[in-house]
């Protein structure tokens, strides 16, 4: 009686690949294509106005920096969350008053609410009664002015 089970196929050994990363051939396909596009001109790839969301991290960053500048010595264990606040407070601020980006668009960029920002703009205007806050916060906004600008750095719809 014959065996009802079905044969095995007969086993082939192929040659070991060399080893890539997963979807390494359609990122160099994609690449190749773009910069094709891109030195051809007929794609157009600069952006002429910085999003709401690359403007606020920039001056989130900026604020960080200043700080790290200003202070005398390096926060203890206890002390890192309330200056991570107070830059974030600091730099929506600086968003709203000095670059006039609205709340809403200023929340979504930060990922809070359009109220949490208008707590944080209390807070700083609150703040700057101190004359050394008073004179940092006015620094940022020098800085952050010279670098987009004063008007029509971002498109408001």
């Amino acid at each position: 009686m014959p065996d009802s089970r079905p044969s095995a196929a007969p086993t082939r050994r192929r040659t070991p690949r060399p080893f890539r990363p997963h979807g390494t051939g359609r990122l160099r396909a994609r690449r190749s294509r773009l910069l094709a596009l891109a030195f051809s001109g007929a794609g157009v790839f600069h952006r002429s106005e910085p999003t709401p969301r690359s403007v606020c991290r920039i001056v989130r960053q900026l604020v960080a920096e200043l700080l790290l500048l200003s202070s005398e010595r390096a926060p203890g264990r206890r002390e890192r969350r309330r200056p991570a606040a107070h830059v974030r407070q600091i730099a929506m601020y600086v968003c709203h008053v000095a670059l006039q980006i609205p709340l809403a668009e200023i929340g979504a960029a930060f990922g809070r609410d359009r109220t949490t920002v208008g707590h944080a703009c209390n807070v700083v205007e609150d703040r700057r009664e101190d004359r050394a806050f008073d004179d940092f916060v006015a620094t940022v906004e020098r800085i952050t002015l010279a670098v987009f600008g004063t008007t029509g750095v971002i498109d408001h719809e």
